[in-house]
């Protein structure tokens, strides 16, 4: 679902605004615009007047709007507070950074990004950052003004600061350089994360400027190795701003501090097509932290965010309004499918229960026939199969233990192997053992029957029958022993 995110970037000077449009497969420039503010006249009133201009070549109605200030507002302080929790840490700033301050705290909006510097110990070390809210409430109202109420208001240039130490390897050191007009910034990232930030005026004359830049760069370099107790070496110092007066400044720049100097260019970097219906002309040095501003909203980076107080929930609201509902309607009917599969199963099973009750029913009458009333015949059965059971052992208990095997192995002894026998049947019960056969004359039959009274569990063997068969050859008989 694509959207579209408006980054102002504000400074005394100037406005600039670029607009993105983010979907699924890639972010688009769909315009941008950069506006003088003029030096004659109020200074809320010069503001306005350069939004307005901004305002009728950008429409901001249907975007996300994510805008930054000037850095000169906000005061930097390194605190370390004895907390590792953020909640904590909130809770305490005020009263952590109030000695630092010249502004009584009720008075400041205080934001504050974690440097990890303390990721062992029982403590975070931070940078504490804080704007009069005399200062801040102007550019709220202006903006008012034109119904764009911002997502987010940070700090001018801390947006590509950010988004450079997201893309930054992990230990690896890099130094921003955000050169204004009025007012200039520096970034230190140190080991892939933010570890500095310093604000200052820019250098008036413009012969000097690299001189005095690179000099400010220098100092600000040496005092933080001093306090990090770290070797810090960037590759080279990125440059971007207004201030930029051509390539000869960063050349200049690059000699005093002998290490290269690139400008920033953020659309080639994060490779954003600019919209080709687009004929304005887009440059990086302008344009590079209102694109950093979209880029932060549209990723997540976190960063300082000095206006998500009071309105926040209502605009949270307001922004995902459609998206709800449609969650919400999606949703109603994803339960009611889920509410209809499960009467269905229900009825089924139900269905599925009676027949197996059925079942049960037929296999118990038909295995009990004796019994006329049926209430519950799974119970009921199974308690007729105990008793059967429990028939059954006592029965066994009282009558004779003999194993068939014993039984026909006793017999295959005691039958001489000169008498010609020929068993055909042989029924054993619980009390009696029938054994039909043939064999070659009668004496026979008295001699098999004197042998299987020798043995110790026949209690008794009785001849039934004798006849000869219709061969005349040989005699049929049919013994009877009891156990």
């Amino acid at each position: 679902m694509s959207r579209k995110v408006l980054g102002i970037d504000i400074r005394k000077e100037s406005v600039s605004a670029v607009l993105v449009l983010t979907g699924l497969h890639e972010n688009r420039i769909e315009a941008h615009a950069h506006v003088p503010i003029s030096d004659s006249g109020e200074e809320d009133n010069r503001f306005k007047t350069a939004l307005g201009a901004l305002c009728n070549e950008i429409d901001p109605s249907g975007c996300e709007c994510v805008v930054s200030i000037s850095a000169d507002h906000f005061s930097y302080r390194i605190l370390q507070i004895p907390f590792k929790d953020s909640r904590k840490v909130r809770m305490v700033l005020p009263f952590e950074l109030e000695p630092t301050v010249p502004h009584p705290i009720d008075e400041l909006v205080v934001d504050f990004i974690d440097l990890y510097s303390a990721a062992q110990g029982d403590h975070s070390e931070i940078i504490a950052v804080a704007v009069p809210r005399m200062d801040l409430n102007p550019y709220i109202e202006s903006l008012a003004d034109f119904k764009i109420d911002p997502e987010m208001i940070t700090v001018g240039g801390l947006p590509a600061a950010m988004c450079l130490a997201k893309q930054a390897d992990q230990g690896e050191d890099r130094l921003i350089l955000e050169i204004g007009d009025v007012s200039s910034s520096l970034f230190i990232i140190s080991g892939g994360r933010l570890q500095l930030i310093r604000s200052f005026t820019t250098p008036g004359g413009k012969d000097n400027r690299a001189v005095v830049l690179g000099a400010f760069v220098q100092r600000t370099l040496a005092a933080f190795d001093e306090i990090s107790q770290t070797d810090f070496q960037p590759p080279d110092m990125i440059v971007t701003g207004a201030g930029l007066n051509g390539a000869v400044l960063d050349d200049e720049v690059s000699k005093v501090l002998d290490i290269p100097v690139n400008r920033l260019n953020f659309a080639d970097r994060l490779n954003i097509m600019i919209d080709p219906e687009n004929s304005k002309p887009w440059n990086p040095a302008l344009m590079d932290n209102a694109l950093a501003l979209t880029s932060m909203a549209i990723d997540g980076i976190k960063g300082l965010n000095f206006h998500s107080g009071r309105f926040a929930a209502r605009k949270l609201f307001v922004k995902h309004k459609k998206n709800w509902i449609k969650t919400g309607v999606l949703a109603a009917a994803v339960l009611a499918l889920l509410c209809f599969n499960m009467i269905t199963e229900a009825i089924t099973l139900n269905r599925k229960l009676n027949s197996i009750d059925q079942q049960i029913t037929a296999i118990y009458r038909e295995t009990f026939p004796n019994v006329k009333r049926i209430v519950d015949p799974h119970r009921e059965m199974q308690a007729k199969v105990q008793e059967t059971k429990k028939s059954a052992v006592t029965q066994s208990a009282i009558g004779p233990q003999i194993r068939t095997i014993d039984i026909l192995n006793s017999i295959s002894q005691m039958i001489p192997d000169d008498i010609k026998v020929d068993v055909t049947r042989m029924v054993i019960s619980a009390e009696t053992v029938l054994i039909t056969g043939n064999t070659d004359e009668f004496k026979s039959v008295d001699d098999i029957k004197s042998k299987l009274e020798q043995i110790d569990f026949f209690k008794k063997v009785t001849i039934n029958s004798t006849n000869i068969d219709r061969s005349g050859k040989e005699v049929r008989f049919q013994l009877k022993v009891e156990l």
